[in-house]
């Protein structure tokens, strides 16, 4: 399915993880893809490559949108590459891996610059470039809404995301901007993995999901996918949980 032929999609932390996943998946629904990424070449390299071999248009662009100049270069990059945005989604997350009693105010300003202000940023210099029938979507987490150990920073910015979007999807419905988010479970990537407790979270995590299984980077990247279909046109201000049923669980 070329659902998206001739349009352009903007995937922040676009070149691992479950952000990877989305760029493959919107560009095999024939989209200009632009994969934005802050620190590893490589993978943006291996991305690059892999899209070229399958005759996907994908676009790595470097650039640590929590700091000024970065951002700003990045932005013109963009403004140089594309004079439209039909989809945004918001993949890109790090943070502080501590105790909300041993978190620092440097520290949370810090996770909060990556995964809420930047995000924030970017979609207001986006949105002039977004139309009716256009999409947003951000990747949010369980520590949204629930308690993780040692996830409390990162936690923080997943639910004020979670709040802002509910505002994005209430003011843009109107000029047919489509805003959403997708709530993943405990999925396997390089960011999981350096988790405090992984092991113990691993195992909870399959005890305690009635499917027995993961959720992987792919079927995230399937669900973004559809949400950005005409099909999901009357699903607004939702954050969609994918996560084997493990939600339903006290």
């Amino acid at each position: 399915m070329k659902h998206l032929e001739n349009k352009v999609a903007v995937i922040t932390g676009g070149t691992r993880g479950i952000g990877r996943a989305i760029s493959i998946a919107l560009a095999e629904s024939g989209a200009e893809v632009y994969a934005l990424y802050a620190r590893s070449r490589k993978n943006a390299e291996t991305l690059e490559k892999e899209a070229s071999a399958n005759g996907l248009k994908v676009t790595a662009i470097r650039g640590d949108l929590s700091h000024e100049q970065s951002y700003r270069q990045t932005v013109q990059q963009l403004d140089e590459l594309c004079d439209r945005v039909d989809v945004l989604v918001h993949s890109a997350a790090s943070g502080v891996h501590k105790k909300a009693m041993e978190l620092s105010e440097r520290h949370l300003k810090w996770t909060f610059e990556i995964n809420f202000f930047a995000a924030h940023k970017l979609t207001t210099e986006l949105i002039g470039k977004m139309g009716r029938g256009s999409k947003i979507i951000g990747i949010s987490s369980p520590g949204g809404t629930r308690v993780i150990p040692k996830y409390a920073a990162v936690a923080s910015t997943k639910g004020a995301m979670e709040a802002l979007f509910r505002h994005y999807a209430l003011e843009l419905a109107p000029q047919g901007i489509t805003v959403n988010m997708v709530c993943p479970g405990l999925v396997m990537t390089d960011a999981a993995k350096a988790l405090p407790e992984l092991e113990q979270m691993l195992n909870m995590t399959l005890d305690y999901t009635p499917s027995g299984q993961l959720t992987t980077p792919g079927q995230v990247a399937e669900l973004v996918r559809f949400l950005t279909t005409d099909a999901a046109g009357q699903i607004v201000g939702q954050n969609i949980i994918i996560d084997g049923g493990k939600g339903l669980l006290a």
